[in-house]
């Protein structure tokens, strides 16, 4: 798909953010995959917040499944691509990214399953784990 450049990207600079975003999930959400180039469209073109700095936002977002669950849903025509912390539909709609937002959402389609039954099993086995701690607090109260 041919981007267009915009006052703030370049078509250039729009291929660069696709093909990271790319490493970025077929890499499995590692950290030196998530480039500042990345970052810096998330928050500024996709309705994400900061979150102070790029290891701010990696770390609200990738650190635990549950909530790169929700991360990836923003891009999941399945959801509507409704905004993660918005809940509205601008950054996916906007004039001047819709060519790159469309494409970083085509992009996850073919793996979703696969990365969102990964993301399910590591919650799972997540959760579990805090099931046994609060076990074993419960035994040492008693």
């Amino acid at each position: 798909m041919p981007f267009k450049s915009t006052e703030f990207m370049s078509a250039k600079d729009k291929k660069a953010v696709l093909r990271e975003w790319q490493c970025f999930i077929k890499g499995g959400f590692d950290r030196k995959d998530f480039t500042t180039r990345l970052y810096d469209h998330l928050h500024l073109h996709c309705s994400f917040i900061a979150h102070f700095n790029i290891n701010g936002f990696y770390g609200t977002y990738f650190k635990n499944p549950e909530r790169t669950l929700e991360f990836l849903k923003q891009f999941d025509r399945d959801y509507g691509y409704k905004s993660t912390e918005y809940g509205n539909t601008y950054w996916f709609k906007s004039e001047e990214y819709h060519d790159l937002n469309s494409e970083l959402a085509n992009s996850l389609e073919p793996y979703k399953s696969k990365i969102y039954a990964g993301l399910k099993q590591k919650t799972r086995e997540m959760k579990l784990k805090q099931i046994d701690r609060l076990k074993s607090e419960i035994e040492d109260i008693e």
